[in-house]
């Protein structure tokens, strides 16, 4: 993990080290149980999931006044408090587009994007896995002679890898797109604040996480014109100097 005297800072930024910590595990394959994100992300925002009016209810705000941002707002808080992100993650790009200078509530909707595209990766990676089952299947049968044309169209084996293939394909393009949604929504903030030090660092981060290296290295650069310390400045460019050297770390 990179800079802790930026990521301090904030606590949308610690929101995004959830993100990466789940990840981390993922990556490492272990915790598969025990980590709840989203009890995380209610928890960092300080939300109950029970609170706040009912989504029903905050529809039908919405169809009675269709441009009223509090009413969008209001459903996007509704569907984030009961668990439903995607829908959530699509009732704040609603709100964005009547107030698209909320830095807070873009700051919000790019963390639900990062733990979006967490969500889907995990999927990717089980989808893998069981794909790779399917396949092995394959290798213990007989490549030749009668057998081979008895086992070798085997109809639960072929369907059994078709399903894992699209499940695969379809959590890979999620995660691809939650991702480019999470950092173009990180870009965003920092168009409108240029010289936001936590806006860069998320930016930064969530595309290194995402191994968006260009869009990282970027980033990072920005940062070193701002005001910060010799020691953040020097963990940042031996950051930039992994990252153009094509590593991850």
């Amino acid at each position: 993990m990179f800079f802790p005297r930026l990521r301090n800072q904030a606590k949308w930024a610690f929101v995004f080290l959830i993100i990466v910590f789940a990840g981390g595990f993922i990556f490492l394959g272990v915790g598969s149980g025990g980590l709840d994100l989203g009890q995380l992300m209610r928890d960092a925002f300080g939300r109950g999931g029970s609170s706040g009016p009912s989504i029903s209810s905050a529809q039908k705000k919405v169809a009675e006044r269709p441009f009223n941002a509090p009413a969008r707002k209001e459903l996007a808080q509704a569907y984030e408090n009961k668990g439903r992100t995607d829908e959530a993650i699509s009732a704040w790009l609603e709100y964005g587009k009547l107030r698209p200078k909320d830095v807070v509530a873009l700051r919000h909707l790019g963390d639900l994007e990062l733990g979006q595209a967490n969500t889907a990766l995990q999927g990717a990676q089980l989808a893998s896995l069981q794909q790779a089952q399917a396949a092995a299947g394959n290798q213990f049968q007989p490549s030749s002679g009668k057998l081979g044309q008895v086992f070798g169209n085997d109809p639960l084996t072929s369907a059994a890898t078709t399903r894992a293939s699209a499940a695969y394909q379809t959590a890979v393009t999620k995660y691809q797109t939650a991702a480019s949604r999470a950092v173009s929504t990180y870009q965003q903030i920092t168009k409108l604040q240029p010289k936001n030090q936590e806006a860069l660092f998320a930016l930064g981060q969530a595309a290194d996480t995402l191994h968006q290296n260009t869009v990282a290295i970027t980033a990072y650069k920005r940062l070193l014109s701002l005001d910060l310390d010799a020691t953040t400045k020097a963990q940042i460019r031996a950051r930039i100097k992994t990252l153009q050297t094509g590593g991850q770390g």
